[in-house]
């Protein structure tokens, strides 16, 4: 048995660990809050639960393909309010619905294959580059869309905004059958195509993945426009069901904070090459029992950010225990 595939048993085997602990930790905080919290075991919180979660769900597929190709996107929530921006201002301008999902889907797409072709073609880092596109695409429509406002309002009276934040089947509002849709998506992407084996290979070993002929390149374009479609559409959810779209979000940074410890809390590992939609559900599952448990507990923003960042330090802690680097993998491609 060689090096590589013992690293992947054992990897496999902790990576089985970190879910079912979070599976475990998560059974244990909704058992509390059912105790201790009035209202939280109702059907009407847990359809609160499933729409409130659906962007960030969106959010975390898309992440969730980038970090497994062994990337990352930093720009992930300056799209998706500027998707939601080019949406609103065309929608409110009068263009049909159908016209301006079109366009947002066209310039969000372009954001992620400029992403891409930084990354992947003039060889800078993921990091480094995605934080460039968040700080590029957050100025240009802050000042010369909004004209220097932070918050831009829907017509909550537009079908479309109406469409967006209600039903599709009783019961089953909108967000959530997005979410499904994204979530079967990504399944698709990961575990059927054949850029989904590229972004395995990627995550795994990029320099080898390179080395042997795989179309790397290609696969990084794929891997960052499907993320910018994920964030999209998580914009589009957030800001119907708001009736805003506030730039806010992009620089407090803590929605960007949960996508990634859906990623890691899930058993995604940072280092790339493994992990799927059942990771996602189950780090989902998580932050989505206690981002709701505290508010019900009327935490205040600032104690929720400060358990957050905690959960993510002890979260990035655990991944790099178990997901060590090693000479075989800590190569080209890294964050």
């Amino acid at each position: 048995m060689t090096a590589t595939a013992l690293s992947k048993m054992v990897g496999s085997r902790e990576g089985g660990i970190l879910e079912r602990v979070v599976l475990a930790v998560t059974f244990g905080l909704v058992v509390l809050f059912a105790v201790f919290i009035d209202g939280f075991a109702t059907t009407g919180n847990l359809r609160v639960v499933l729409s409130n979660s659906a962007s960030l769900v969106m959010l975390s597929c898309g992440m969730a393909v980038v970090i497994i190709s062994r990337g990352l996107d930093l720009s992930l929530i300056a799209q998706m309010v500027a998707g939601a921006t080019i949406f609103s201002v065309m929608v409110s301008g009068g263009s049909p619905a159908s016209v301006a999902l079109l366009v947002a889907i066209v310039a969000m797409a372009l954001v992620g294959f400029v992403n891409a072709f930084l990354i992947a073609y003039v060889g800078i880092s993921a990091m480094l580059a995605t934080l460039a596109s968040a700080m590029f695409v957050t100025g240009v429509f802050r000042f010369a869309i909004l004209r220097g406002e932070f918050i831009l309002l829907l017509p909550k009276s537009n079908p479309a905004v109406m469409f967006l934040a209600g039903n599709i089947l009783p019961g089953v509002t909108v967000p959530v059958a997005l979410m499904i849709v994204t979530l079967i998506a990504t399944a698709l992407l990961l575990k059927v195509s054949t850029a989904g084996s590229v972004i395995y290979a990627m995550g795994d070993n990029y320099q080898a993945a390179r080395l042997t002929g795989l179309p790397v390149r290609r696969a990084t374009v794929i891997v960052y426009v499907f993320a910018s479609i994920t964030a999209l559409l998580a914009g589009l959810v957030t800001s119907a069901a708001s009736g805003a779209v506030d730039f806010r979000t992009v620089s407090s940074g803590t929605l960007l904070f949960d996508v990634i410890l859906v990623v890691v809390l899930g058993g995604i590992p940072l280092r790339g090459g493994r992990g799927g939609i059942r990771n996602i559900l189950i780090g989902a599952a998580l932050i989505a029992v206690l981002r709701n448990g505290m508010t019900l507990m009327n935490f205040t923003t600032q104690t929720q950010d400060a358990l957050r960042g905690l959960v993510l330090i002890l979260a990035i802690v655990i991944d790099n225990y178990l997901n060590p680097r090693d000479t075989e993998t800590d190569t080209v491609g890294d964050l």
